[in-house]
């Protein structure tokens, strides 16, 4: 990653595998990988043998990937120092139940980083479906939640991994692009757009903040620490945030930024869009990575069949991190992770 930096704040351009496109990515092989007949039987022995185990008490030794052991691990390298994004494909849950599923992901994961805790429970594993919720009906339902879109965003931990079990009759489309490349284009259309986006904005924590925190997270969007570009983005919590009184009101220049960084987002140059088939695995950097997701079966009647399964991972190699983040629902946890592998 090559820059120059004027104090605290990034100006200038960021270059290496981390600023790609859309229309680039989709013409490249080197960021998804199909299993082998062989490494899908490995994950098939592994999830029989560990039947009688629970499935959070399972760890790499007990789930051996003897061939796929080091695809996962060329996975992790280029999530965390490549492009930011892997896709694994044909991982074997069709017509499996979804015990089975949150086996094999928990396995895959411990091959790859250490869980961590999604939410206020401490939960380590979650079930991304609908569950008939809305976001505007209740201050703690988080969209993972919910049939509705999910605005570009990312998740916490150092990485994040969706394994797709079920799909959704209509819609649910994945949407992925690169913040770096993102950040390049505001600083083309404005410099000030990047500053304004390195400043504080304050985030609804939707009742998962860490204990001794208070309702909303005050951090910036894009963070600039010991030469690397970090970003923590949720514009829909960010506005949701604005229920608060304390908080203050987002400015004309915050909203500037907000929707400039929606527009380049949403560009067709910018993004890469697709659907996750069932046997897909998403593992993404959530550092370097922005990811969305389209609403789906909006006409149904009674939850959507759509069924993902996530992990959020910490890595003790992982990005150093700001001090901003400690206080923060999504890498707050990762100073542990950290500190332990110091």
């Amino acid at each position: 990653m090559n820059v120059s930096t004027d104090k605290h704040l990034l100006n200038a351009r960021i270059t290496g595998p981390s600023c790609w496109t859309g229309p680039d990515l989709k013409n490249r092989d080197d960021w998804h990988y199909v299993l082998t007949q062989t490494e899908a039987d490995e994950l098939e022995t592994a999830a029989r043998a560990t039947a009688d185990r629970p499935v959070l008490d399972i760890t790499a030794d007990e789930f051996p990937l003897p061939s796929l052991g080091p695809k996962l691990a060329e996975a992790r390298t280029q999530a965390l120092y490549g492009t930011g994004i892997s896709l694994l494909r044909g991982v074997p849950v069709i017509d499996r139940d979804e015990n089975t599923a949150a086996r094999i992901l928990w396995g895959l994961g411990q091959h790859i980083g250490i869980p961590q805790p999604q939410d206020a429970s401490g939960a380590l594993l979650h079930h991304v479906r609908d569950t008939g919720a809305s976001v505007a009906g209740n201050s703690n339902i988080r969209t993972y939640e919910t049939r509705e879109a999910q605005p570009w965003h990312n998740d916490g931990g150092d990485l994040f991994m969706l394994l797709c079990r079920q799909v959704s009759t209509s819609g649910g489309g994945s949407y992925v692009a690169s913040a770096h490349t993102v950040f390049n284009a505001l600083l083309e259309r404005n410099p000030e757009l990047v500053e304004t986006l390195q400043r504080d904005f304050f985030f609804d924590a939707r009742g998962q903040a860490l204990p001794g925190c208070g309702p909303v997270q005050q951090v910036p969007i894009y963070t600039w620490f010991r030469d690397r570009l970090m970003i923590l983005h949720k514009r829909h919590y960010i506005e949701h945030a604005q229920r608060f009184p304390e908080v203050p009101r987002l400015t004309e220049g915050q909203i500037a930024a907000l929707d400039a960084f929606d527009e380049i987002c949403e560009r067709d140059d910018i993004h890469l869009s697709f659907q996750l088939e069932p046997g897909d695995v998403q593992i993404g950097h959530n550092f370097s990575v922005l990811h969305k997701r389209g609403a789906f079966d909006q006409s149904g009647e009674g939850p959507s069949r759509r069924h993902l399964l996530r992990l959020w991972l910490g890595l003790p190699d992982g990005w150093p991190l700001p001090e901003t983040y400690r206080l923060t629902r999504e890498f707050g946890p990762l100073f542990q992770v950290r500190e332990m592998a110091a």
